[in-house]
């Protein structure tokens, strides 16, 4: 019988270490797993100002200048109009909370009802303002640690770029030399599946980010430039990135027309939202790195119970990888037996 290739066995032993580690250690892991992902990002936005015939250098410092202003934009922005919009949305609620429920709603009819009516409204406003509050207190609070974090995340994702053409110098010392040329060409394979995925979330984002800021202008909410730019930018972590834009645009939305506000942003973040998830995602995962969009859900499920968020943001170059793997050793393993 055939024997696995060896370096299966060194491929396998390096992911469950990186897995073990993410558990373990998972602020290094996370942290070193969201410098790889920007670091993808920077390469994409790199290659496309090399075509202008721009030196690599220059063109990973241009990207890396530019994906850090994006994000540096949205982090400058958010906390400015959350707490500008605070104040408006504090004076809604409470003008709402006391309104005669006969107001709110007609039918409502005797007085224990409307009583029972009052009392919750009464408790959910309370609820909403002391929620709200000590969310944007905790925000405000972790900003100079997010900002810090960020920077280091895209200098050293900047400095990944220009190293990684550099590891293939390290790969003889990490696999047998026997299996060279085949190890050689798996890397290669899985960094370019890798880089295709990478590609194609920026091109969703975008078409996100633009859809946001064109339903968010028509609809007349104020910053929908910024919010087409945050939600872009979040359009990178699955589920979650659409309620992280949701926050401060249900802000804005209250601030300027109440309780229409909230529909509006509702409608223009779901048409997004579906946009992405019916037409965008299914091109990406089908199309570009060939996976079902019902496994990625399940991984995405699985690796968030066990690591959190940054399982979530892992969950794809996850199953890219063991994908790959399947493809050059497993797949062959079974031909030849």
């Amino acid at each position: 019988m055939k024997k696995l290739d060896p370096a299966f066995y060194w491929i396998l032993f390096y992911l469950l270490s990186y897995m073990i580690a993410l558990k373990l250690i998972p602020t290094t892991a996370g942290a070193f797993s969201l410098a790889v992902m920007f670091a993808l990002i920077i390469e994409n936005i790199s290659n496309l100002i090399q075509k202008l015939r721009v030196r690599r250098w220059i063109a990973v410092l241009l990207a890396s200048l530019i994906f850090f202003g994006i994000i540096s934009y949205s982090m400058y922005r958010v906390i400015p109009i959350l707490i500008e919009q605070w104040g408006n949305v504090s004076a809604f609620v409470s003008e709402f909370m006391n309104k005669k429920p006969s107001d709110i709603f007609p039918y409502l009819k005797g007085d224990e009802t409307v009583q029972i009516f009052k009392s919750a409204m009464d408790n959910i406003g309370q609820l909403f303002v002391s929620y709200l509050g000590k969310t944007l207190t905790f925000v405000v609070s972790k900003i100079p640690d997010i900002f810090t974090a960020t920077l280091l995340l895209v200098i050293s994702s900047a400095y990944l770029v220009i190293v990684l053409p550099m590891l293939r110098n390290a790969i003889p010392h990490m696999f047998p030399k026997s299996t060279l040329d085949r190890t050689y060409r798996f890397i290669a394979s899985l960094y370019s599946d890798m880089k295709k995925f990478v590609g194609g979330q920026m091109f969703n984002a975008t078409v996100v980010g633009f859809i946001v800021w064109c339903g968010m202008m028509l609809s007349g909410i104020k910053y929908a430039g910024f919010l087409g730019i945050l939600s872009g930018i979040t359009d990178f972590i699955p589920f979650l990135g659409v309620i992280i834009t949701g926050v401060p645009a249900i802000f804005i939305g209250i601030s300027q027309y109440g309780l229409l506000g909230i529909l509006k942003v509702l409608i223009v973040l779901t048409i997004a939202n579906q946009v992405e998830g019916w037409i965008l995602a299914p091109r990406v995962l089908g199309e570009r790195v060939k996976l079902n969009w019902f496994v990625v859900l399940i991984t995405m499920l699985a690796l968030s119970e066990i690591y959190g968020v940054i399982g979530i943001l892992i969950a794809v170059p996850f199953l890219v990888m063991t994908k790959d793997i399947w493809r050059e050793y497993i797949t062959d393993y079974l031909k030849r037996t």
